[in-house]
C-alpha cells in the first residue's frame, strides 16, 4: 500500500483494522522523513465501519487514492456504501 501512495486511509479502531492503519502510518511517516517529502498520507479513524467506508467512497469520488481496513464482519456492513459507490459511479 505504502508503495502505491494512498493520500486517505479510513478504518474503524479494532483489533484486526487498527494494527493495518498504524503500520500504514509509520511506513508512511518513514518513507517521508526519507524521502523528505511533505505529507503524503492522511489516516482518520471512522465511528463506524459504515463512515470509515463513506470516507474512502467519498475521497475516491474526489480523486485520492483511499483504502480501508475492516474484520471479516465489518465487510458486511460496508456493503451499503459500497452498492452505492457502483451505482452512482456507473452512470
Amino acid at each position: 500500500m505504502v508503495y502505491a501512495r494512498p493520500t486517505v486511509c479510513a478504518w474503524y479502531p479494532i483489533t484486526p483494522s487498527s494494527s493495518l492503519a498504524e503500520a500504514f502510518q509509520s511506513y508512511c511517516s518513514n518513507y517521508e522523513s526519507i524521502r523528505k517529502r511533505r505529507k503524503t498520507s492522511s489516516p482518520s479513524p471512522g465511528e463506524d465501519e459504515l463512515a470509515s467506508i463513506g470516507i474512502v467512497t467519498g475521497a475516491g469520488w474526489n480523486g485520492a487514492r483511499a483504502f480501508t481496513s475492516t474484520s471479516g464482519p465489518g465487510i458486511s456492513l460496508m456493503t451499503e456504501f459500497i452498492g452505492l459507490a457502483y451505482f452512482a459511479g456507473s452512470r
